[in-house]
C-alpha cells in the first residue's frame, strides 16, 4: 500500500471495485483494506488483505478479517489463499483451517 497519507490512484481504484471492500481508516489516511469476491449467497473469496506498514502490528488486518467473517456468517464458505505460506498462521488465528490436500483455507458454517 505504500506509506502515502492519501490513497493512491490504484486504491481509489479498488475502492470503487465491484468486489466488496472493508477499509480502515485513520482520518485520511487509509490503514488498511480487505476485498472480498462472493456470489450473493453460498461462497465468499476474501482476496486479499492488505495493510499500510505503518499499521502493521496494531491489529488491523484482523480487524479487517472479522469484519468479513461478521458480513459472510451466512455463507456457507468464506474462503482465503495466502500468497505466502507464512501467512497461514495469520489467518487460522482467525478460525480458517487447511482444505484437504491443498492451501486454500475456508471457513464452513453450514454443513
Amino acid at each position: 500500500m505504500g506509506n502515502q497519507s492519501t490513497p493512491s490512484a490504484r486504491v481509489k481504484t479498488l475502492l470503487r471495485s465491484p468486489c466488496r471492500n472493508s477499509a480502515s481508516w485513520d482520518g485520511d489516511q487509509l490503514a488498511g483494506l480487505a476485498r472480498v469476491i462472493d456470489d450473493g449467497e453460498m461462497l465468499a473469496y476474501m482476496h486479499w488483505v492488505l495493510v499500510n506498514p505503518k499499521y502493521q502490528g496494531m491489529h488491523v488486518g484482523s480487524g479487517l478479517v472479522e469484519r468479513v467473517k461478521e458480513r459472510y456468517a451466512g455463507y456457507i464458505f468464506l474462503e482465503v489463499m495466502p500468497e505466502e505460506s507464512k501467512n497461514a498462521p495469520f489467518y487460522q488465528r482467525h478460525g480458517f483451517t487447511l482444505m484437504e490436500d491443498g492451501r486454500a483455507m475456508q471457513i464452513v458454517t453450514h454443513s
